[in-house]
């Protein structure tokens, strides 16, 4: 299956949610958000929300300065 991650796309299993795929691609949960279809998803619902083929998974990251 395949899906997006910041535009780029990737090949993923059949059953992945997207506490896997961040994971995989070793992204840290830590000071991002996530949206799937341009959905924030809570970080509590990343280990159930399923991926499917074609999903455009999106990290934002934080950034300080002013």
């Amino acid at each position: 299956m395949n899906v997006f991650l910041n535009n780029s796309e990737i090949c993923v299993g059949k059953r992945v949610t997207l506490k896997d795929l961040l994971g995989g691609q070793g992204i840290t949960p830590t000071g991002i958000a996530v949206a799937v279809n341009n959905v924030i998803i809570p970080k509590d619902e990343w280990e159930n929300r399923f991926l499917v083929n074609g999903d455009k998974v999106t990290v934002i990251r934080a950034t300080y300065g002013g």
